[in-house]
């Protein structure tokens, strides 16, 4: 059962009441697969998106490897300040690659001189919060969603730019890989105002299935 302190997973009863009318595969995936304890997210903002960037593209152990030697070479705690201070080299000596190291550092940097006021986005739309987030290098739209989504704990975002979901669209709903993406942006609208909640929901299931075959 997933804990208490999980915002989007305590909306999942009532996003079942709406599914039952709008979309019944998913209510019944729902009901199927509960959601499991919330993920562990950063509570501080900057040092939640440094961790998205560090493990991009890489496994989760060697993510969590680089992101414990950094915290270690910055003293114990990831800062903007920290890491402008230390420079890039020392981010790569942790072992980011240059362009972690340098999107790490154009974060820091804009951060520092508050052109990302963290505490400010709690206040602004999703739309808003992804148009601030994707100018800073090596972030994209999937990461700001993923932000949304488990940071800030936004219930409806709608993200076809995630390929586990695709891949789940396409087992519980039997659509070809390349119509997906497009499968999603149409139905958002069954799913909404919980897309948040589905896809918890779909990316769950689709784990859960994968470990009993």
């Amino acid at each position: 059962m997933a804990e208490a302190n999980d915002p989007i997973a305590a909306l999942v009863p009532k996003a079942c009441r709406r599914w039952s009318r709008t979309d019944p595969v998913l209510a019944h995936l729902a009901k199927r697969y509960p959601l499991p304890p919330s993920p562990l997210v950063e509570p501080d903002g900057f040092r939640s998106l440094v961790s998205s960037i560090i493990h991009q593209q890489v496994s989760l152990a060697a993510g969590r490897a680089i992101h414990e030697r950094l915290r270690r070479a910055l003293g114990g705690r990831i800062s903007p300040t920290g890491i402008l201070r230390v420079g890039e080299e020392a981010l790569r000596a942790a072992g980011l690659s240059r362009s972690k190291a340098a999107y790490i550092t154009d974060l820091a940097g804009r951060t520092k001189r508050k052109e990302i006021d963290f505490r400010s986005l709690h206040a602004l739309p999703d739309d808003a919060v992804v148009d601030i987030l994707t100018q800073v290098k090596g972030i994209g739209t999937w990461t700001a969603k993923m932000f949304l989504m488990f940071h800030l704990h936004r219930p409806d975002v709608c993200a076809p730019e995630d390929l586990g979901l695709r891949l789940a669209v396409v087992r519980f709903y039997d659509v070809p890989e390349q119509e997906a993406w497009a499968f999603m942006e149409e139905n958002h609208q069954r799913w909404s105002p919980y897309a948040t909640v589905a896809a918890r929901v779909l990316w769950n299931a689709r784990r859960a299935v994968d470990e009993d075959t």
